[in-house]
């Protein structure tokens, strides 16, 4: 309902200085990048204590002893961390939504669910991006030849608006121009860290970050509390 009063009126006032400040956290956020390297000693207790919080469904998809079951185990932990640093507050594997053909959610109050999160990896290296506001996806993949960045590019795209590879074929009219690329009249901004030795990767965001805070994490702190 509209104020009609003056009290009202500068009650609005204070919704205005509300939406601001919002707008100016937005514009100055960090863009919180975790990642880690798999070469090493596995840390199989710590991973299956971590598996067993997880929701059921997705709990039989990491139980597998395979190369893909531990980085994907080990994109969830570092998403949970990634969570953690982004809201300020301990952030557990039962929040995570894990939908068919999507990327993970964060479940949770309103302000929470804001925040956006992508993980990848490749061969050695796994990674995950998390963004408070706004939209992020990430791609990494090994190589650094013209073609292999290029694809990072895409499909960190197509992450960040939450599709699949089959919208690949809809991404003709992408155009870029420094860090800045548009398609589907959407604007969006792109960095490719370079943190991952051998590997090309590219992060997409709905909005440009003020700074990216990249933190390493050794094997053996992976599923640390």
């Amino acid at each position: 309902m509209e104020p009609r009063s003056q009290s009202s009126s500068a009650s609005g006032g204070a919704g205005f200085a509300g939406a601001a400040a919002v707008m100016q956290a937005v514009e100055t956020e960090t863009l919180i990048l975790y990642h880690t390297d798999l070469r090493g000693q596995w840390p199989a207790a710590a991973a299956r204590a971590l598996a067993k919080r997880l929701p059921y469904q997705r709990r039989l998809a990491v139980s597998a002893n395979s190369a893909a079951a531990r980085a994907s185990l080990a994109g969830i932990a570092l998403a949970l961390r990634a969570l953690t640093r982004l809201l300020g507050r301990g952030v557990d594997a039962g929040e995570l939504k894990f939908a068919a053909g999507a990327k993970p959610r964060l479940r949770g109050a309103r302000a929470d669910a804001q925040a956006d999160f992508s993980i990848s990896h490749s061969d050695c290296w796994v990674a995950c991006a998390a963004l408070a506001h706004g939209r992020v996806g990430l791609d990494l993949e090994m190589g650094r030849a013209a073609r292999v960045r290029e694809w990072v590019l895409r499909e960190a795209l197509l992450k960040a608006r939450g599709e699949g590879l089959r919208a690949l074929a809809g991404l003709h009219d992408l155009e870029v121009d420094g860090t800045q690329l548009r398609s589907r009249g959407e604007q969006w901004h792109f960095e490719r860290p370079g943190q991952f030795s051998g590997a090309s990767a590219c992060i997409v965001s709905s909005r440009k970050p003020a700074r990216i805070e990249a933190h390493a994490l050794p094997l053996s702190a992976l599923f640390a509390p």
